[in-house]
């Protein structure tokens, strides 16, 4: 792992390392954005840089060389000077002033031990241990004490605490004076993907790194030369992906061009002559075969249909197309509906999955969106 290795981020990798050249190592840094790009990543990364016992420093740069006792260390996540803190499962006494990781159970100990594993092969590979949503008083006890005491290691002690939203009150208050009383080589990362559940008093006493979605054609670049996906998918998956990286690779294990097909077929029985009890069928089995996440997605793409038959319309281009490998069944449709207000189309599509996810009826929210639908491209 080197920064050359996580995708995107120059701006913020860039500042991390001019603090390292310049020794201006702030004593606590906010890393936000939203979740699955790589926020954890530069943060390890720049642990591992301020650890490294034989740096690769440049004009403008500076960089772990990975070689030394140090950069192994880290690349397993074992470094004596790293402190990963992130929800743990409820144990008996976890209030205790004892570690928060020994009041688990020996099935849950492994189960931490299988995360940080995972995470150290797989720097993206988002820390999920059943049952954890909280991170409790004790850990940041634990951390303070950590933090504390005298070390012999040379390099920086570095904290980093994953989904810091999800400290609990009394944590969050433990965990702004460990804040107030700052430590000589040591640096605490908070990482989080909603920043505004975060106390103000903590936030204020961070300097924030602002991580803003990648790119849609960066993950796209980056999903045909990891995985050897074709352009087509790798496009549609990243345009679903939403500047997550992480969310772009679970797609990966799902037949989008399926899924795809499913919705279109359904937009194609909305528009027949006589469709009500064929597309009432469709939709019931759309919604009783998968789950909610599945239902938006579908809508999502349904949406993208719209969207390049609007961008082709407008714009006569077909380099903003999304999906490429069904081009000329899209220009058919635009053709069959030169006058349909797509963008109203799309708004509803966009009201239909705000309501799914406030759990109004599902059957009614889809079909009610299939005859707006059918009414905007029929009646013009």
């Amino acid at each position: 792992m080197s920064w050359k290795n996580i995708i995107s981020h120059e701006r913020s990798k860039k500042i991390l390392q001019k603090s390292i050249l310049e020794k201006k190592v702030a004593g606590a840094y906010l890393f936000w954005g939203i979740e699955g790009i790589g926020k954890s990543a530069v943060a390890i990364e720049f642990a591992k840089t301020l650890n490294c016992q034989n740096p690769i420093v440049k004009e403008n740069s500076i960089s772990a060389c990975d070689n030394c006792r140090s950069c192994k260390q880290f690349a397993n996540l074992s470094h004596p000077n790293l402190h990963l803190i992130f929800s743990l499962p409820p144990a008996k006494n976890a209030d205790s002033v004892d570690s928060a990781v020994s009041k688990l159970s020996d099935e849950q100990i492994e189960l931490v031990r299988e995360q940080i594993l995972a995470k150290s092969q797989n720097i993206y590979h988002k820390i999920s241990i059943p049952n954890a949503t909280q991170i409790k008083i004790s850990a940041i006890r634990e951390l303070k004490r950590n933090l504390t005491m005298t070390s012999n290691i040379l390099g920086w002690r570095v904290a980093i605490i994953f989904n810091a939203e999800e400290m609990t009150t009394e944590a969050s208050n433990a965990f702004l004076k460990t804040l107030e009383e700052p430590h000589e080589r040591t640096t605490i990362i908070l990482i989080s993907s909603k920043k505004e559940m975060l106390l103000q008093t903590i936030v204020s006493r961070c300097q924030q790194l602002y991580f803003e979605p990648i790119p849609d054609a960066i993950i796209e670049n980056c999903l045909i030369e990891e995985y050897n996906i074709s352009q087509a998918e790798a496009k549609i998956i990243a345009n679903f992906a939403q500047g997550s990286i992480n969310t772009a690779k679970e797609f990966l294990d799902s037949n989008i061009s399926e899924y795809r097909d499913n919705i279109v077929e359904i937009l194609r029985i909305s528009l027949k002559n006589t469709y009500r009890t064929e597309l009432s069928e469709k939709i019931e089995e759309l919604i009783n075969t998968k789950n909610k996440l599945f239902l938006e997605n579908s809508l999502r793409l349904l949406q993208n249909w719209f969207r390049d038959c609007f961008i082709l319309i407008t714009t006569c281009s077909k380099e903003r197309i999304i999906n490429l490998d069904l081009l000329d069944r899209i220009i058919k449709f635009a053709e069959l509906f030169p006058n349909a207000d797509y963008l109203k189309i799309i708004n509803e599509i966009e009201n239909s999955i705000y309501l799914i996810r406030r759990n109004v009826n599902l059957q009614l929210i889809v079909f009610s969106l299939f005859l707006k639908i059918r009414l905007n491209l029929l009646s013009k």
